[in-house]
């Protein structure tokens, strides 16, 4: 049986009842209780529903309206309408004659009881035990007698939201979920609960409750603001599509999101900001793959209003009196709004003609005064071309060309030279102004990136940076704190950061002396974990006990019991990816030669100085974090 439509008041149709389908032949008085035929009540009743703030729910199970309704003087109207919208001439009378009854009957029979809100679960549960038509007829009865009292839709809404609070048994909260729908499809139910709220604000509210993206304003209306509590804790479809037809029939009135200042002469200012408007709630009412909540015909509601205000002829207009960067960020927000064909093609070939321009590097640069502006500026851009509605093919071109822009800045205003051709450790402020901008999302996909990542791969891992930016930090929360930016903002150029506080370090060697070096060492370093062993046998009981315990081994090669070379082959028949730093005085080429052979990290030549241990601590942990 095909449903009614539901979203649009008979006294006022919506802009998408061109959608409608004929209505559902109500052939017996139970076809009328049916979602389809609730939906058709509302629809032919709407005028009568809501000059009494009523629900076709309502109108069903209470005898007094039922007798209201037959005594207006649409009502034979009414009955004409439908009857030839059924093509059932003279067959809907006694029906609805017959329904008048049944009501009277079944409520003799078995009278609805008055509950409090707490009592409601209890209530639900004994009438629903009457089972199946009869007993969901007689729940509807009880809760349309509860609400009763209400004498505007949003005290009906208010007592059906107290009864909604008390229970999260479906069964129970289904009456309560079908009139708060009946009540928000309903335009003057919608400004009720609402308290006649200005369009751009009722928009918002709906489409905060159908998104649930973000909170309810604290200064929304106590109807919206319970009925989100209510929709975070349980799943509402059937109220959720309700929204979204009310959404639809908001969306087709001629008001709008902006007005005009005195300034704005040709309104242009106005369009610009209705188009962001409108776009905003495409985003928010689309879902992870894209969809639309209320399926095509939301997105046909707003492509009919976007379709007032963008077109071939407008689409430059639309743009007037911003600057270069400005026009773009418009026209990719166009791009991505729901448009008629023709409208679609307008946008994208204007917006590629810019790319097309000759001075197009030039005209964006101008846009930003700032260096770091300016790298900001052209990430932002290559971001926006990236998950534009080009195809893959233009976006990966586009998202070049604006690489290439940058690219070739990064070149020839010198950002990353000072930290290229340094030869000792550049200070550590130059690095940590790369860092920033990394973390600000500064570069471009591609050579810029790659170019960036290059230098800061190197730099942020020396030993003299660790110390000013970590180590000289005032406490361990601070230390956490600096160590969790640096990973996030390099994370951002893909490259990894080592935090030394988190490593386990075993440190072998058969004298005490050397050994205790090496463990001052990387304690200063800021190692957070370091283990000794005073041979390679002892170490390599400690590694067989717990494989995964260590970060690094740091061994001397010649000791007694087991050398450092075959420690190394027993740990890499274990774990090929540990790090392993091999301490020698042998550091001939066939000594090398042998350690490379079974996969050593790295190694270092006796007598070192503190700063080339730390340089090979980083170089050995570096290559696993890559």
């Amino acid at each position: 049986m095909e449903a009614f439509r539901h979203d649009s008041p008979a006294t006022e149709p919506a802009a998408d009842e061109a959608e409608a389908t004929a209505p559902a032949a109500c052939r017996e008085p139970a076809d009328f209780y049916t979602p389809a035929g609730r939906d058709g009540v509302g629809r032919f009743c709407r005028r009568f529903l809501d000059e009494n703030a009523l629900t076709a729910t309502e109108l069903l199970h209470h005898p007094r309206h039922q007798t209201a309704l037959s005594n207006t003087a649409t009502f034979v109207a009414i009955l004409t309408q439908v009857e030839r919208a059924m093509d059932r001439k003279g067959g809907i009378t006694p029906l609805v004659n017959e329904i008048a009854r049944l009501t009277r009957e079944r409520l003799k029979e078995s009278p609805p009881p008055d509950f409090l809100p707490d009592a409601y679960p209890g209530a639900a549960a004994e009438l629903l035990s009457v089972g199946g038509f009869l007993g969901r007829f007689l729940l509807d009865a009880a809760v349309t007698q509860h609400i009763a009292a209400g004498r505007s839709f949003a005290e009906k809404a208010e007592a059906l939201l107290a009864l909604a609070g008390t229970t999260e048994h479906p069964d129970a909260l289904a009456p309560v979920e079908r009139l708060l729908g009946e009540i928000l499809l309903s335009d003057a139910g919608t400004a009720s609960c609402a308290r006649d709220a200005p369009f751009a604000t009722l928009i918002d509210l709906i489409v905060t409750l159908i998104a649930a993206d973000r909170p309810m304003p604290d200064d929304a209306p106590p109807v919206f603001r319970r009925l989100d509590v209510l929709m975070r804790r349980v799943p509402m479809t059937g109220l959720r599509d309700a929204l979204a037809a009310a959404f639809r029939r908001e969306m087709a009135k001629p008001a709008c999101f902006t007005i005009a200042s005195a300034g704005d002469m040709y309104g242009i200012e106005a369009v610009q900001r209705e188009i962001l408007a409108l776009s905003d709630l495409s985003a928010r009412l689309r879902d992870r793959e894209g969809a639309y909540v209320g399926g095509a015909r939301t997105e046909a509601a707003l492509q009919r209003r976007t379709a007032l205000l963008v077109n071939e002829d407008t689409v430059p207009e639309i743009t007037r009196g911003r600057n270069f960067v400005q026009k773009l960020r418009i026209l990719f927000v166009l791009q991505k709004m729901p448009l008629s064909p023709t409208a679609a093609k307008a946008v994208t070939d204007y917006l590629k003609s810019f790319f097309d321009s000759r001075d197009f590097a030039g005209r964006l640069l101008d846009c930003w005064k700032d260096r770091n502006e300016k790298l900001k500026g052209l990430a932002e851009v290559q971001r926006m071309v990236l998950s534009s509605a080009f195809d893959d093919e233009e976006r990966e071109s586009l998202g070049g060309q604006l690489d290439d822009i940058q690219n070739a800045f990064l070149r020839t205003q010198r950002v990353l030279a000072p930290l290229i051709q340094a030869k000792d450790d550049p200070p550590a402020d130059s690095v940590l102004d790369i860092v920033r901008l990394a973390g600000e999302g500064a570069f471009c996909t591609g050579k810029s990136r790659l170019a960036v990542a290059r230098v800061l791969y190197r730099h942020c891992h020396r030993p003299r940076f660790v110390r000013h930016v970590l180590l000289n930090a005032p406490g361990p929360k601070e230390r956490a704190a600096r160590t969790s930016w640096l990973r996030q903002s390099l994370g951002m150029v893909g490259v990894p950061f080592i935090d030394l506080a988190a490593q386990r370090v075993l440190v072998v060697d058969d004298e005490s002396g050397p050994r205790a070096l090496v463990v001052s060492i990387l304690q200063e370093l800021g190692i957070g974990h370091v283990d000794t062993a005073a041979d390679g046998q002892e170490a390599l009981e400690r590694f067989q006990a717990d494989g995964a315990a260590y970060d690094l081994i740091v061994c001397d090669w010649m000791m007694p019991r087991l050398s450092g070379l075959d420690l190394l082959k027993q740990v890499r028949t274990a774990r090929g990816d540990l790090p392993f730093l091999m301490v020698t005085a042998l550091a001939t080429l066939e000594a090398v030669k042998k350690a490379l052979a079974h996969q050593v990290s790295g190694y270092i030549a006796k007598p070192f100085t503190p700063d080339q241990l730390e340089e090979k601590i980083f170089l050995v942990l570096a290559q696993k974090g890559a």
